[in-house]
């Protein structure tokens, strides 16, 4: 410790001055390989402080450091898309993309920073891939009032070249898809993690088909997410209507089904009911369609017909594992190791309102379950969704869920009131590569159902 405390202070007393820079203030063009910022009247941060990646390995693990990776979520989750750079990130660094930060105000962005665990009190260093592209950020902080940044000049190229350094990855990275992937795939381009299967894109919502109509990915059909649920509960559809379902779709085990929507937890939802069924490759694309606009994809127009295909491959479902029915949640809260996971906004979790439900009334949580998270509601995810409509840095995710004890060693099952939510963070601790979890479908709403069962409200940890 002492010794990490002597680093810092030669860091702090010898720092380069590397470069003048400027905040972000208005317009921004790119010169070469350097970001050029062209300021209107607004305060400039002039100096650089840069760090070496022998700095960033003596103090990964203090409490008051923290590592922000600006790349992209794909670079941060394990794509490799630069042949002298390894995928993945340091390890325990956060992802921070600047382009999440684009348009924001200055309140926005702090509030950003806040939920990140981004303090001022931290000593922040960013990095991009080649030391260029985490400045932005770092004069973003700079303005923002933060004292300790610095940037790491080498970035990921010079951490890759070092094969002693670790580097950690989001264990099933390749089921979250980026848009230039789908881009080069539906082109007919060779593309990484992909063994030639056939493949079906799927673009799926809630009475959204006239959306997809004026605007969809090239050979992408349209499932409505009413064709996957039912009343009076709006549980999934039995097993003998799943099989239906996927015979007139065409959707077999074998084939990779790329899942898309504007509000993830769509995609989540159907995503969960074909690993349940038994879909060896599900992927979601990690963005919403203005996303796949600005990388370039060209939506075609129109209505692409479901080509029915009889046999699925197996007997669905193929993974029953994957939900949980109301005795198997009661058995769950029982389990020393067990976490009913309640995906929710803190007023629902806490019997404060019902999240704004229409059909129910009732407010409060399944005795004995965890706060896992959730939004502002029970229509929003922001808790597991960034503002741009891109999956939130899955570390992130872990962190919060740490707070009420739900590790991957846990059995984790993940409910709401009807499933969207707790589907998605199904899919979440999917990707971190948890393999005791399901979704309990019935939720808070079939709980509801039997004046029998207890209804608890207000904050468990308080005695």
């Amino acid at each position: 410790m002492k010794y990490n405390k002597i680093i810092l202070k030669l860091f702090l007393s010898t720092a380069i001055i590397a470069m003048s820079l400027s905040t972000i203030g208005c317009s921004n063009e790119v010169t070469g390989n350097r970001l050029r910022t062209n300021v209107k009247n607004d305060s400039i941060h002039k100096q650089e402080v840069t760090v070496t990646k022998e700095y960033i390995y003596l103090n990964l693990k203090e409490d008051n450091f923290i590592v922000i990776d600006t790349r992209s979520d794909e670079e941060f989750n394990g794509w490799s898309l630069n042949k002298d750079i390894k995928g993945g990130h340091i390890s325990g660094a956060i992802n921070l993309s600047a382009k999440l930060l684009e348009g924001l105000n200055e309140n926005e962005i702090k509030n950003i920073f806040t939920k990140n665990g981004i303090s001022p009190d931290k000593n922040i260093v960013v990095y991009s891939n080649y030391g260029e592209g985490s400045l932005k950020i770092y004069n973003i902080l700079k303005r923002s009032g933060y004292k300790n940044v610095a940037n790491y000049q080498g970035g990921m190229q010079d951490w890759s070249r070092d094969n002693s350094l670790e580097v950690e990855k989001l264990k099933n990275y390749e089921k979250l898809v980026y848009p230039l992937w789908v881009k080069d795939l539906t082109e007919g381009k060779e593309v990484k993690k992909y063994d030639g299967r056939e493949y079906i894109i799927v673009n799926v919502n809630y009475k959204q088909k006239k959306e997809y109509k004026k605007g969809h990915i090239k050979g992408a059909i349209y499932i409505d997410t009413n064709d996957i649920e039912s009343l009076p509960l709006w549980n999934v559809i039995s097993d003998d209507k799943i099989k239906k379902l996927l015979n007139e779709t065409g959707i077999t085990k074998d084939k990779m089904i790329i899942l898309y929507s504007d509000e993830a937890m769509a995609a989540g939802r159907l995503a969960h009911v074909l690993m349940y069924a038994g879909v060896e490759d599900v992927r979601i694309i990690n963005s919403n369609v203005k996303g796949l606009i600005d990388a370039g994809l060209s939506l075609e127009k129109g209505e692409n017909i479901w080509v029915s295909d009889d046999d699925f491959g197996g007997q669905i479902p193929m993974h029953p594992e994957y939900t949980k029915s109301l005795k198997e949640a009661k058995e769950l809260v029982k389990n020393t190791n067990g976490r009913l996971t309640a995906v929710v906004s803190w007023e629902e979790y806490a019997g404060i309102n019902n999240g704004g439900y229409s059909y129910f009334t009732e407010k409060g949580r399944i005795p004995g379950s965890v706060f896992g998270h959730g939004g502002s509601d029970g229509y929003h995810s922001e808790d597991f969704v960034d503002s741009d409509g891109t999956m939130r840095d899955y570390t992130q995710i872990q962190k919060m869920w740490e707070e009420w004890d739900i590790k991957a060693e846990n059995e984790s099952s993940f409910f709401c009131a009807t499933g969207w939510r707790g589907a998605l963070a199904f899919f979440d601790a999917y990707l971190m590569g948890w393999e005791n979890v399901s979704v309990y479908d019935g939720g808070f709403y079939e709980w509801i159902q039997d004046p029998a069962n207890p209804i608890a409200v207000g904050d468990p940890r308080i005695n």
